[in-house]
């Protein structure tokens, strides 16, 4: 066999291994592409005042307008003056406060209560959520999770603001901690139960405290109804 035969079968044996793998990973991403076009959306956006973004499981940031989808996963950020609105695919409402940053961690709206679970974290900033068909069927499947608490539900409309870093643009004089008010319904921090019209106030490491709006940022500046 000569050397230029030789070179040919190497040539053609390294093009076929490129398109071998090229295929390979192209049918990976269009797998992947399947799988979270199959997903579907935690919810839609209804409004934006000002800027709002989201950021996915895998890093990839996007610009979140009227109609636009949110994923279970994703991380909302609303910029300074800015506010968002998001319908949840069971009917539930959460507003944003401006820069907040809000994650929806784990949501699965299915066909049997059991398998429906609804779980946000507050990593920074205010909301005001609305239960939505998930809570109405099992209030133990839906739960916030802030810098000091955790909230469950019992039917309810409440608003939440985290102060643990300050809240210098609502009320300077805010302790560190969250403040919160129930607006209809009633809720559970860590455990402890807060009534339709409660406001209250959980210090990092205390226990919950009922307070009255004369010292809730919340009643200074609350959030518009969901």
């Amino acid at each position: 066999m000569t050397t230029a035969s030789v070179a040919s079968i190497l040539r053609a044996t390294r093009h076929a291994l490129l398109l071998a793998g090229s295929l390979l990973l192209a049918g990976s991403l269009l797998l992947a592409g399947q799988a979270y076009a199959a997903a579907p959306a935690a919810g839609e956006v209804v409004k934006v005042i000002g800027r709002a973004t989201a950021i996915s499981t895998d890093g990839g940031l996007r610009r979140l307008d009227q109609g636009l989808p949110v994923n279970s996963g994703d991380t909302v950020i609303t910029a300074a003056s800015s506010f968002v609105r998001m319908k949840l695919s069971d009917g539930g409402y959460i507003v944003l406060r401006p820069n907040s940053r809000f994650q929806i961690e784990d949501y699965r709206f299915a066909e049997k209560p059991e398998e429906s679970r609804s779980v946000f974290s507050l990593l920074k900033g205010g909301f005001r959520a609305v239960t939505g068909l998930i809570g109405q069927r099992n209030k133990s499947a839906v739960s916030y999770r802030t810098a000091v608490a955790t909230i469950g539900i019992r039917g309810t409309d409440f608003e939440v603001i985290d102060c643990t870093g300050g809240c210098p643009e609502i009320d300077a004089k805010a302790k560190p901690g969250i403040y919160f008010k129930v607006h209809q319904g009633g809720v559970n921090v860590n455990d402890k139960p807060f009534d339709q019209g409660q406001g209250g106030f959980a210090p990092p490491g205390g226990d919950p405290v009922v307070i009255p709006d004369s010292r809730n940022p919340i009643a200074k500046d609350p959030l518009p109804d969901c």
